[in-house]
């Protein structure tokens, strides 16, 4: 990334200089003393920016893992979970079976969930989680 405000777009298009200013300084009150990190203040951005955009669909990325991230307090009609690699093992675990625990975390009530790259170790992973949230759960064929 070249720029912050590739992160936050509607329609292809970046969120504008003035609206991240603007942001930051009408919500420094709010914020600062909850010391949010990076990520987190990035997100109340987005979120914000989103619903004042009155966006029909959002593609929300998950920061890190997913069960405790930022990120997973939406209901969103669709999740996805790409893979499952040994990134961020101090946060999300040792072995794919714990990260794919820490990743299923974004699967919600009833709401039907993708799975990307799987294997035998984290297979079974998602389909206890997605049974215990009565959630559709289809894999991605590799």
């Amino acid at each position: 990334m070249l720029d912050f405000r590739e992160r936050i777009r509607v329609n292809g298009e970046m969120v504008s200089e003035e609206y991240v200013i603007d942001f930051v300084e009408n919500n420094r009150k709010f914020f600062e003393p909850l010391h949010p990190s990076f990520f987190e203040l990035t997100t109340m951005m987005a979120f914000q920016y989103f619903a004042e955009q009155k966006v029909d669909f959002a593609v929300i990325e998950v920061g890190l893992g997913g069960r405790l991230d930022s990120t997973n307090i939406i209901t969103p009609i669709l999740s996805v979970i790409t893979n499952i690699s040994f990134d961020h093992t101090q946060f999300l675990g040792n072995t794919l079976g714990e990260i794919a625990g820490e990743k299923a975390g974004i699967i919600k009530p009833q709401i039907p969930v993708v799975i990307g790259e799987w294997n035998e170790e984290t297979q079974p992973v998602f389909i206890k989680k997605a049974h215990e949230q009565n959630s559709p759960i289809h894999f991605a064929h590799t």
